[in-house]
């Protein structure tokens, strides 16, 4: 009865491991693509459901002079404005093909974007995206881009 026990037991922590590793195995940039899937719904709860309570959210630019400009908000004023926006112009934000670099409960991605209003070209830059591995899922510790 003892082995059958034990057995059972291990059989047990044997899936609980494979789950758990395969759960940390998830890509972090579906993380993201999940993100963008929720900011162009304009989807508050599942916005803000992306981000580690201490995120950062960064913007950053250069003025009329080309001096480097950096802007940030807080992750409750960056979904507030995301998601009580009008409906018109319609935000659309088109990712390239990211750079993704991962290592044990850390990953950076950069992906290229070009971000429309409407059907109009608006600008391009990029997205800096850090991501913290929390033993559930991929959370966003940072986001910076920048606009040209």
């Amino acid at each position: 009865m003892q082995s059958i026990k034990t057995i059972t037991l291990s059989i047990l922590f044997l899936m609980f491991s494979v789950f758990s590793l395969k759960a940390q195995q998830s890509p972090p940039f579906e993380t993201i693509i999940s993100f963008f899937e929720a900011f162009h719904q304009k989807d508050s709860i599942k916005l803000s459901s992306f981000f580690d309570p201490q995120a950062r959210v960064l913007f950053t630019s250069n003025d009329a002079d080309g001096q480097p400009q950096k802007r940030s908000l807080s992750v409750e004023e960056f979904v507030i404005r995301v998601c009580d926006r009008e409906a018109k112009p319609v935000w659309d934000e088109r990712l390239g093909i990211p750079e993704v670099i991962k290592h044990q409960n850390l990953a950076t991605i950069w992906v290229p974007f070009e971000f429309y209003l409407d059907t109009e070209f608006s600008h391009s830059g990029y997205n800096f995206f850090q991501l913290f591995w929390n033993g559930e899922g991929w959370k966003i510790i940072l986001i910076a881009d920048t606009r040209e």
